[in-house]
């Protein structure tokens, strides 16, 4: 039995979102190499072109041309920058709207750091500071943080981000990671009962 099992699996469902983009990237990096049409499905029968499928709510699928939508995941600027983007806006909603159900738990500043980015990537991907006197009650930073890049640097909201850009402007890619790594970390040494700073 955990110690606070929401936080041991909101620890878990950040991590996974790491996990993930890792893979997407793997996913990406092989969809560009000249090699991957080797992996273009066969057409099937009656069928001018190999088909990908996506599932909908009912059961029936949406069918599109494989090896073009492949060719657009290698080569095509507008879709292939919105790729890392895609899944890290998606990361960043769904731990951040995990915590929120649990109402950010401690409200450590590593967790109140992730409902900014959160809260800014559903505003257009621009920090939305409504409350700026709350920011010392609840400070939102890395500082603490388990895991931080190489160099250490620190990532701190403040009123003067209010309006500017989140993703690969104000943090990037890695930085998301490292933040969703110490976030899960934190957590599931929460949910175990743990300490919580080494």
């Amino acid at each position: 039995m955990k110690a606070n099992q929401a936080a041991f699996d909101a620890g878990q469902l950040a991590e996974r979102m790491a996990q993930g983009y890792y893979a997407h990237s793997a996913a990406i990096a092989v969809a560009t190499r000249p090699e991957a049409q080797a992996l273009v499905p066969a057409k099937l029968p009656g069928m001018t072109v190999p088909l990908g499928f996506v599932r909908r709510i009912d059961g029936t699928e949406h069918a599109f041309d494989f090896k073009h939508f492949l060719r657009l995941a290698a080569a095509s600027p507008e879709i292939t920058n919105e790729l890392p983007r895609v899944w890290l806006a998606g990361s960043l909603l769904a731990v951040g709207d995990a915590l929120a159900r649990q109402s950010y738990f401690d409200r450590a500043p590593e967790l109140e750091l992730l409902r900014h980015l959160r809260n800014g990537i559903a505003h257009g991907n621009r920090f939305d500071i409504r409350e700026r006197q709350k920011l010392n009650k609840f400070p939102a930073h890395n500082r603490l943080a388990w895991i931080r890049g190489d160099n250490k640097s620190v990532f701190e909201i403040t009123a003067a981000l209010d309006g500017q850009p989140v993703l690969f402007d104000y943090l990037g890619a890695g930085d998301v990671l490292d933040l969703l790594m110490s976030v899960g970390l934190y957590l599931i040494r929460m949910g175990n009962g743990d300490p919580l700073r080494p």
